[in-house]
């Protein structure tokens, strides 16, 4: 799953600037990843603060806090919706806020400074993104679901003969609230899959999440479960459009979309095909864990430091998710982590979790607790791909890059391969390419963010082989 490393805090200069200084802007280096922040802070008439940011790399605006505490020249932050803090700092010259940004378990330096107008972060060509006019047919359109009896955002691309009719392939998204795009650090993976298969003879359908865009719904009131309908209702619509064979219609999941797509394959036999791209085949909880080991060591963590976090990791996630309030969660929490630091070496635990006092556990348990006691998180990590993948009898292709640290290639790989033996699929192919991460690019430091540092949205080797694959298979 996609993690977006967004957290980013705000401070108005206080009392020791005569006059409030409402807009700033810092780089937050997120193992490697610049992106420029901006924040707004508003005072209001009961001399409290508001805050909103944005991301012009992302083309976030608006983001808004759920709460801005000041005291004195001190800024506390919380963003709920992507369970963030921020606690900062103002200099003592009033030009400065040094901070620290944390998002379940990381925590990166944020120092952010009066926002200059006209600045430009230098943004990376993404040449690979399709522009018009295409040498195809491409309909955006809003349908509403049967069942769900939500409005969907879409856009269907289909070969120019239109006597004909052809093969559909639905793209589903992985984590967090997603375009039909699929979005991220101006890439545009979806919008390049979906070029390439109608180039090749495909029609291809992708739609906004429920909540994004176009679509609307409650996103953040929403499971894996609530997600694998919204594809049913794309699959249903589609089927009656003039353009679609029926008989060939098949799904392509992208990191969650990879577990969302078996799940919908394994209650409607009528999929053709199903093509996993990075998605899950271990249960979540190891996931998780071996995501976690694997974004440390992208940012120097020694294995030593690593191996020690690991299982306190895992316990966390447990404990929390088998709490009944957030507040038992907390407590639970709270006094695990405690007990940790008590028996950890004082260099592993500050290195992996920031903490080198008592009052920073309550900082790095808080963003914890409040992302992993969502409705979402709840159903994620006790769902088990292997359930659907297990009845899976339809040509399938799981592939993954051997950099990915998202989800790790050889784990989850070979758990797909087990579970579609233990299903007897005799037409399934399992692939690793070499040196890819997980949006399947060419990368170097291969950390997450890193993702927008490089052109390439989706090497041409991973397009090809899908094609192949497809004439072969499917």
């Amino acid at each position: 799953m996609k993690k977006y490393v967004i957290l980013f805090w705000c401070i108005a200069s206080f009392a020791t600037a005569q006059t409030p200084i409402t807009k700033w802007s810092g780089i937050l280096n997120a193992g490697g990843r610049k992106v420029e922040l901006i924040l707004q802070l508003q005072p209001d008439s009961n001399a409290t603060y508001k805050s909103t940011w944005e991301i012009p790399a992302q083309k976030v605006k608006g983001l808004t806090s759920t709460k801005t505490e000041l005291k004195g020249n001190d800024l506390a932050i919380e963003i709920k919706w992507i369970a963030a803090t921020f606690n900062g700092t103002l200099s003592a010259d009033g030009k400065k806020i040094e901070g620290i940004w944390g998002q379940s378990g990381y925590n990166f330096p944020l120092v952010l400074e009066p926002y200059v107008e006209g600045k430009v972060i230098p943004v990376v060509v993404k040449p690979q993104t399709p522009k018009a006019p295409f040498p195809y047919e491409s309909t955006d359109f809003v349908y509403q679901g049967i069942k769900t009896k939500l409005t969907y955002g879409a856009t269907l691309t289909y070969p120019k003969e239109a006597s004909k009719k052809y093969p559909l392939i639905v793209l589903i998204t992985g984590s967090g609230a997603q375009d039909r795009d699929e979005t991220i650090m101006e890439h545009k993976p979806f919008a390049v899959l979906a070029d390439f298969l109608t180039k090749n003879g495909y029609a291809v359908m992708r739609v906004d999440d429920r909540g994004v865009a176009k679509s609307n719904g409650v996103f953040q009131a929403s499971t894996s479960a609530d997600f694998a309908l919204d594809v049913e209702e794309h699959l249903n619509y589609a089927k009656k459009l003039p353009q679609i064979d029926s008989t060939k219609m098949g799904l392509l999941g992208h990191s969650e979309g990879g577990l969302i797509a078996p799940m919908v394959a394994s209650r409607n036999k009528s999929i053709a095909f199903v093509i996993l791209m990075a998605g899950p085949g271990v249960d979540i909880t190891d996931l998780m864990a071996a995501q976690n080991e694997a974004v440390l060591k992208s940012v120097g963590v020694s294995s030593e430091a690593t191996q020690a976090y690991i299982p306190l990791y895992k316990q966390l996630m447990t404990t929390i998710n088998e709490a009944t309030s957030k507040s038992e969660a907390t407590n639970r929490a709270t006094e695990l982590v405690k007990n940790w630091v008590a028996t950890t070496d004082k260099d592993i635990v500050k290195k992996t979790t920031n903490i080198s006092s008592d009052a920073d556990i309550s900082t790095f348990v808080n963003p914890f607790v409040e992302s992993l006691s969502s409705k979402w998180w709840k159903y994620f990590v006790s769902y088990r791909p292997a359930v659907s993948l297990e009845q899976l009898t339809c040509p399938v292709l799981a592939i993954n890059g051997s950099k990915d640290i998202q989800v790790t290639a050889d784990a989850n790989l070979q758990g797909i391969q087990a579970a579609l033996k233990k299903a007897k699929n005799k037409r399934f192919d399992i692939h690793k390419f070499d040196g890819l991460n997980h949006l399947f690019q060419k990368c170097k430091t291969c950390d997450v963010a890193e993702y927008g540092d490089l052109e390439t949205t989706i090497e041409p080797e991973v397009l090809e082989y899908i094609k192949y694959w497809l004439l072969l298979r499917a």
